[in-house]
């Protein structure tokens, strides 16, 4: 049974998990009441977690029959973190000069944060977010920022599955870490470099 604290994230995690490690093959159902009763919770949360999912491109909406399993092939997953890979690379070229440096010190610190606290892996996570928002915010055009976000969106269950599930802690704030380095010293090239080994990690199943 899941624990009583934001059940909605919790059910979403779990639903990653199952979807992607293949326990919810593509094809399965997902009715909202099934899951509540696996669960242990009531429909609202479960309701969240699977319209989230549908907003990501990971389940679809089946009229009057709940939800349905929609997982990419290797070669559409392939092409989605290549994508999103590519904006992001060229969103880091525009803005790497503009980025502040107290912005690139105060994400640092918080990761050494994340290090030492209890809440480390979603402090980290955070983290990780704003540094990636931080090469939208800073690129100078509009549309591409607004681009990045929705493979960020598409993208972000597959990131939620290595994150949370299979990537050790240290792992995760090295390599943010050593990509914020690059940034405040303005090697645009390693940057590049660690940035797109950091993004295609998380299309491995």
């Amino acid at each position: 049974m899941l624990k009583k604290r934001n059940l909605s994230d919790q059910a979403y995690d779990e639903l990653v998990k199952k979807i992607i490690s293949g326990a919810y093959p593509g094809g399965t159902t997902l009715q909202e009441e099934k899951l509540a009763s696996e669960f242990g919770i009531s429909r609202t949360p479960v309701r969240e977690a699977l319209k989230r999912l549908a907003a990501e491109g990971l389940i679809e909406s089946l009229p009057r029959k709940g939800f349905r399993v929609a997982m990419p092939d290797d070669d559409a997953l392939t092409e989605l973190f290549e994508c999103r890979c590519g904006l992001e690379l060229l969103a880091l070229k525009n803005a790497i000069n503009a980025i502040p440096v107290e912005k690139i010190e105060s994400l640092k610190k918080k990761l050494c944060l994340a290090a030492r606290r209890k809440e480390s892996r979603r402090i980290a996570l955070e983290a990780d977010g704003e540094m990636h928002a931080l090469f939208s915010d800073h690129c100078g055009n509009r549309y591409l920022g607004a681009l990045i976000q929705q493979f960020r969106t598409k993208t972000a269950p597959y990131r939620s599955y290595r994150n949370r599930e299979r990537a050790p802690l240290d792992e995760l704030i090295t390599e943010r870490m050593e990509i914020l380095d690059a940034v405040l010293t303005r090697d645009a090239d390693t940057a590049s470099r660690l940035l797109r080994e950091h993004i295609l990690k998380g299309k491995n199943r």
